[in-house]
């Protein structure tokens, strides 16, 4: 059911990428500065065992009682701690480069440094600190929040998909699963 909203997402969002000029050397530099300051790389470790307890909670509650199986939960467990244990390792330095990239093509450098400097202000590093255990505490109310346009959302779009492949039968060996129309 998620790998359909997140499937549907992707497609959403995916579009080629418009061809843009790159940012000149001192812009870059800045916004490669506020990459550094907001630790992309800690928030991520920070966030992914919180992550993998609220992911949790949303499995445990596929149960009545919330009483999920021990053997599926400690298979479930593992797989979800393994997952989002790793996930600050997709942040390479690359990547960040890349983000780095997207923030210099829109902020001018004056802006980019005062962006650094606000997000080395107390405040905001204290906000960054509690941003990773307060998305953990959001995370229950944004899934619970969602639940009553989910089940609809997920009929259409797998109305939408089957639609298609009955007007274009050849794409239907494009899915991932020839079974998902």
């Amino acid at each position: 059911m998620m790998r359909v909203v997140l499937t549907a997402a992707a497609i959403a969002l995916a579009s080629p990428a418009m061809a843009e000029t790159a940012p000149d050397a001192a812009t870059l530099a800045a916004a490669r500065e506020l990459m550094q300051v907001t630790d992309v790389q800690g928030q991520m470790r920070a966030l992914g065992p919180r992550m993998a307890e609220s992911m949790g909670q949303q499995m445990r509650q596929m149960f009545k009682d919330d009483t999920m199986p021990e053997g599926l939960r400690t298979e479930l467990t593992a797989a979800m701690q393994a997952y989002v244990g790793s996930m600050d390792s997709y942040f390479t330095p690359a990547f960040i480069d890349q983000l780095a990239t997207i923030y210099a093509r829109h902020f001018t450098v004056d802006e980019l440094r005062r962006v650094t400097a606000f997000m080395k202000e107390p405040v905001m590093v204290k906000f960054r600190a509690e941003t990773p255990a307060m998305i953990a505490e959001m995370l229950p109310l944004t899934f619970e929040a969602m639940k009553p346009g989910q089940q609809q959302f997920i009929a259409k779009i797998k109305q939408i998909v089957a639609d298609w492949i009955a007007r274009h039968p050849e794409d239907k060996a494009k899915l991932r699963s020839p079974t998902a129309s």
